[in-house]
């Protein structure tokens, strides 16, 4: 399926999903931070033909990749759900192993600095097909009130479970998963979903900032973002084939 294809959504799934983990603010934290800083050592900006940004930071033996949508804050407007996707890339090259990823919360920096973690596909799935059953119970009320437009409601159904089912399955094939990287293990990438519908993130503002943090084991990386970039403090160039 395409992620950022927009959809229309019906008045019974509008509400739905707007439960997430509960929103906290920005804490103090204790391990030492990897941070991304455009000219610093091992770190990389780059505007890809495919129209996505990517910032990449390396260490002796980590690298990370970040991915986003350069037009995501005008394709998040309608997407199902309104969810936040961003897509993580890590490579490992040391001797040892590393467990990952431990933590990766996302900082709504224009917004009260609110943070989400990011949406466990597993609970995500199970609240999708419950939308699905719900769906398909106010479609069947609505078709005994208004019997004549049974096959318009019907056919509105069937699009919409046919998002829903093919939002599902990309879910369960394309998510991050938890991995312990190692010599013969070394790569782990896939996307992460960020919740957005409550009270302190709203609509999206013209220029958004945002910071991913990925907490391991003795360490958090953090990727600073602006949508769109901040061209004054990156270098934009186009990814080598």
């Amino acid at each position: 399926m395409s992620l950022i294809r927009p959809v229309r959504l019906p008045l019974v799934l509008i509400v739905l999903l707007s439960i997430a983990e509960p929103a906290v603010h920005a804490s103090n934290k204790s391990l030492p931070v990897v941070r991304w800083k455009a000219g610093s050592p091992g770190c990389e900006f780059q505007l890809a033909e495919d129209g996505h940004y990517r910032w990449k930071m390396a260490s002796s033996d980590l690298t990370m990749t970040l991915i986003v949508d350069s037009k995501e804050l005008t394709k998040s407007r309608f997407r199902l759900y309104r969810m936040l996707p961003v897509y993580l890339s890590v490579n490992y090259s040391g001797k040892g192993k590393v467990e990952f990823p431990a933590v990766a919360k996302m900082e709504f920096v224009r917004h009260h600095h609110v943070i989400e973690g990011y949406l466990n596909p597993d609970e995500l799935t199970n609240r999708m097909q419950n939308d699905v059953d719900s769906l398909a119970f106010e479609t069947q009320k609505e078709i005994k009130k208004h019997p004549e437009k049974s096959e318009e409601k019907l056919a509105v159904a069937r699009e919409d479970e046919k998002e829903i089912s093919e939002l599902i399955e990309f879910l369960s094939t394309q998510s991050l998963q938890e991995a312990i990287l190692t010599p013969g293990n070394p790569e782990v990438h896939g996307w992460l979903f960020y919740g957005t519908k409550n009270k302190w993130i709203g609509p999206w503002k013209s220029r958004e900032d945002f910071i991913l943090r990925v907490g391991l084991k003795d360490s958090i990386w953090e990727f600073p973002f602006s949508l769109p970039p901040d061209n004054s403090n990156v270098t934009l160039r186009k990814r080598e084939e």
